[in-house]
């Protein structure tokens, strides 16, 4: 395995609210090497864009807080750096791509002006030099006619261009590590394809660690080497794509897959869904989180949060089925497995 470049150990976060605390991350713990790209996949609301910002210290202080857990990019620890550490930080070795990239691009001044600042902020080139590195990072992302797109401004972009604009500025200081947080969202199929295969041709390129957040299962099928499946705040399956594709062992990994679109299906099928809704984080039940929608539920998961359990190499899940000492399904009455 290749140099290790983050580490992220039983993070915890939470946030202050008139209604109490909300735990939106509760224990997640990874770790990410160089030139990996490691899949973060749930349903909304699961934490995962929570925990990446808290890999960048982008959630405001308060209302957010980290009770317990450590980050740690290389040698930095995000959790006890101040802001001015972080300013230097962000850009240069992390590096974030947004869901809406028109929100985050500022709309009074020109894309290229917009690479050239970040560029300029984080190394030592002159304003000239940083001109023309901002052309070549539009060009590295496929934008046709970057000299004359770098003079214009966000709203004179496409979705899919903005969304390419957002990556050339992630890109422009060669980060060890780039956050992509849904990317793919507000595109369309074809438009998401090519963003997604342009990702991939980035990690082969510049060997930058990725963060690929997603709910898509499919999304991440051709792309992730790794792929941790969370739900409430927790990490509850972590595996190769073959692991969680064919080899999946918990219950939520498994409905996520069922829920998918199948090619093959008839068109009189009617598409599965997950009954129920996940649990309030600001009052988490103590047992399995997703014990009240699951189907497999015993006594055990309502009373007590489940261990992780060693099913392979690098493959863990975090599920009562997985104990030595768990019934058979014929022994729990389940007539369909």
């Amino acid at each position: 395995m290749n140099n290790k470049v983050l580490s992220v150990d039983n993070l915890h976060v939470s946030f202050d609210t008139y209604a109490g605390e909300v735990q939106a991350v509760r224990g997640v713990t990874f770790d990410l090497h160089q030139g990996e790209v490691l899949a973060i996949v749930g349903e909304s609301g699961c934490g995962k864009s929570v925990t990446a910002q808290t890999i960048m210290k982008l959630n405001p202080m308060p209302p957010a807080r980290i009770p317990e857990g450590a980050v740690t990019l290389g040698d930095v620890d995000i959790v006890n750096a101040s802001e001015k550490e972080m300013q230097k930080l962000r850009g240069k070795e992390v590096s974030m791509i947004f869901q809406d990239p028109m929100t985050c691009l500022n709309p009074t001044k020109r894309v290229g002006k917009q690479i050239v600042e970040a560029i300029v902020h984080h190394t030592h080139m002159n304003r000239e030099d940083a001109k023309a590195e901002a052309i070549k990072c539009l060009s590295q992302v496929n934008i046709p006619n970057p000299e004359e797109r770098a003079q214009q401004y966000p709203h004179e972009f496409s979705g899919g261009m903005r969304q390419r604009a957002m990556i050339a500025m992630a890109l422009s200081c060669n980060p060890k590590v780039l956050i992509a947080d849904e990317p793919t969202t507000a595109l369309d199929v074809t438009i998401q394809a090519q963003i997604m295969d342009l990702l991939a041709e980035i990690k082969e390129q510049v060997n930058t660690a990725i963060i690929l957040i997603t709910h898509d299962l499919g999304v991440v099928a051709s792309m992730a080497d790794r792929v941790a499946v969370m739900y409430a705040g927790k990490i509850v399956e972590t595996g190769t794509c073959e692991d969680i594709f064919y080899r999946n062992a918990h219950p939520y990994t498994q409905a996520l897959l069922k829920s998918l679109p199948s090619v093959d299906a008839d068109k009189k099928d009617r598409l599965v869904s997950i009954a129920g809704s996940p649990p309030d984080l600001l009052d988490p039940p103590k047992g399995c989180a997703f014990g009240a929608r699951c189907t497999h539920c015993m006594h055990i998961c309502r009373e007590e949060q489940p261990p992780e359990f060693t099913i392979g190499e690098g493959h863990t899940a975090s599920c009562w089925l997985l104990h030595p000492d768990c019934p058979s399904a014929e022994e729990r009455g389940e007539k369909d497995v």
